[in-house]
């Protein structure tokens, strides 16, 4: 992938042209990455032909920038096709442009017209649920491709589906082709909504158009709930009619054909051992799932085997710890697959560690399952085990920033010696970038001048003793010129505020980006040691040195005048 630090190798020409080829090849960059390549572009100036770089980009600039290409309309409507989530959806950098492209378009109330909602884009996403209300249904085609929303606009978007007043009139007129053009914003209706539905349109909706939407298996499942009765007369037996066949347990609209006590009934003296993995992507009620994983407990009271545990992700919310340890996992492949479900940190803890408990190796398979996100839940003893060569493979990305120090000591330990064979090698600085936060002061000097222009969000997760024993002229050489100026804009900011306080000041004016804040010419930077309490043993002897001490300063200041 692109990274910053081999940016000074490559002319301005040479890099515009690398950022156009990747507009052309689609490259999908992350915030870094965008932010780094804006300012290498940007180098001598704004360029003239902004659309002809990475939509993402424009992210990163401003209306005012992009004038030389085109106005802010045409801006924002390029924004609005960009990948908003590069940004984090709170950040004030995100905000600013919603703010700036409402002013842009002149809308002055909270209701969007069709030609500006077109324009605006993803940015609708971000609108909150007072412009939702104000703009009624015409909104509402173009809300289906947010990925999520807040309470605020949920409710919005409720109100006005039930108010009827849309194209797509009221709940009780809607069809399966009216769910389908609706679909991403199913997982917003409540029960009251739902209920409206025709009843034969959900059937349709679930029969032909589910498996093509973007919902996930519980996102259905709340639709299949609208189908079964509210009320369910306790089963003695499988009601005639519905004994669970070779063809029912290949129908994916199984669950509308049993209510929870009429499933549980039925699975009496049924194998689902060849069938198992392709109901788990049926939408299940949370109901009917507790009478699978009751099914499953009474066939298999010793513990799942190993073959059944890659299908438990509709299941997980009813899996426990205790279910956890009777489980014989010994593959990685096993962990990996159960891992790829994302389980709670409670779940994916239990399954770690009775996975290494039973003498299993965190190998490149298990570290690429347990990834970031699990990271953390690894104990010294685990992570000691580790293999450095599982850690020197270009499929596995791990990032630690979020562990304890001692997990990011040991990781970064495990991975310089991974990366040892290229230490001196371009690529050993994004090799082992993620794992800097441990890296030892000695490290990071060595780093300094190696030219590998460290961005300051990396500065500034250092461990911090190693920062702090750093000299300006060694975190220059860390940043590079390109990035030496962040450090002025956080200054203030912690822990670069206590970094500065603790170099000289002229060492700090040779940089030349005006910081300021460090020890005065002339001053000597103290740090005052720690004593233990003294006992009242040795007080006379410190009582009669401070009596002394007069005496012996003017002795000393008559021998120096002499």
């Amino acid at each position: 992938g692109f990274t910053c630090t081999a940016a000074d190798d490559v002319g301005e020409e040479r890099f515009q042209e690398l950022a156009k080829v990747m507009k052309k090849k689609k490259v999908k960059l992350g915030e870094d990455q965008l932010s780094c390549l804006v300012r290498m572009v940007t180098l001598h100036g704004i360029p003239k032909d902004l659309d002809n770089y990475p939509t993402d980009l424009l992210l990163f600039l401003s209306p005012s920038d992009y004038a030389a290409t085109g106005s802010c309309v045409q801006y924002f409507a390029r924004v609005g096709k960009a990948n908003l989530d590069v940004l984090p959806r709170e950040s004030s950098q995100r905000k600013q442009l919603l703010l700036d492209a409402l002013t842009c378009l002149q809308i002055p109330g909270t209701q969007i017209n069709e030609e500006n909602a077109e324009i605006l884009g993803h940015l609708l996403c971000d609108l909150d649920g007072e412009y939702i209300r104000g703009s009624g249904g015409s909104l509402l085609k173009h809300l289906r491709q947010c990925k999520s929303f807040l309470p605020d606009q949920e409710e919005a978007i409720r109100s006005v589906i039930s108010g009827g007043n849309t194209t797509f009139g009221l709940p009780a007129a809607w069809s399966a082709f009216t769910l389908d053009e609706l679909s991403g914003l199913i997982p917003v209706l409540d029960h009251s909504i739902l209920q409206q539905i025709p009843k034969s349109a959900l059937l349709v909706w679930l029969k032909n158009f589910a498996r093509a939407s973007p919902l996930t298996r519980d996102e259905v499942a709340t639709v299949v709930e609208e189908l079964l009765p509210t009320r369910h007369k306790r089963a003695d037996g499988c009601p005639p009619g519905k004994e669970i066949t070779e063809d029912v347990l290949n129908d994916s609209l199984m669950p509308t054909y049993y209510s929870a006590e009429e499933l549980h009934a039925c699975l009496k003296n049924v194998s689902l051992e060849n069938h198992l993995s392709q109901m788990m992507s049926y939408p299940f009620s949370d109901e009917q799932l507790a009478v699978l994983k009751k099914y499953l407990d009474e066939t298999y009271p010793d513990g799942y085997p190993e073959s059944l545990l890659p299908i438990e992700d509709p299941l997980l919310g009813l899996i426990t710890p205790k279910d956890i340890s009777k489980w014989k996992i010994t593959s990685a492949d096993t962990l990996a697959a159960f891992l790829e479900n994302n389980p709670s940190p409670e779940l994916a803890t239990a399954v770690i560690e009775r996975y290494t408990g039973l003498g299993s190796a965190l190998n490149n398979t298990a570290l690429m399952a347990i990834g970031t996100r699990y990271l953390c839940i690894l104990n010294a003893t685990d992570l000691k085990k580790i293999d450095p060569s599982s850690l020197n493979l270009s499929s596995l990305s791990l990032d630690p920033s979020n562990c304890s120090q001692i997990t990011k000591d040991i990781l970064y330990a495990k991975a310089k010696e991974a990366y040892s064979e290229q230490r001196y090698s371009a690529s050993y600085y994004d090799m082992i970038v993620p794992y800097l936060e441990g890296a030892p002061a000695e490290d990071l000097r060595a780093l300094s001048k190696e030219n590998v222009n460290m961005n300051i969000s990396t500065l500034m997760k250092l461990r911090r003793d190693s920062l702090m024993s750093l000299k300006p002229s060694e975190v220059q050489g860390l940043l590079g010129q390109m990035n030496l100026p962040d450090l002025k804009a956080w200054e203030s900011t912690s822990p670069i505020r206590e970094w500065i306080r603790r170099q000289q000041q002229p060492d700090l004016d040779k940089l030349g980006i005006g910081l300021t804040g460090g020890i005065p010419v002339g001053y000597i930077n103290i740090v005052t040691p720690k004593f233990d309490q003294p006992s009242s043993a040795p007080l006379g002897a410190v009582a009669m040195l401070l009596h002394l001490l007069p005496a012996l300063l003017i002795t000393f200041l008559t021998m120096s005048v002499l």
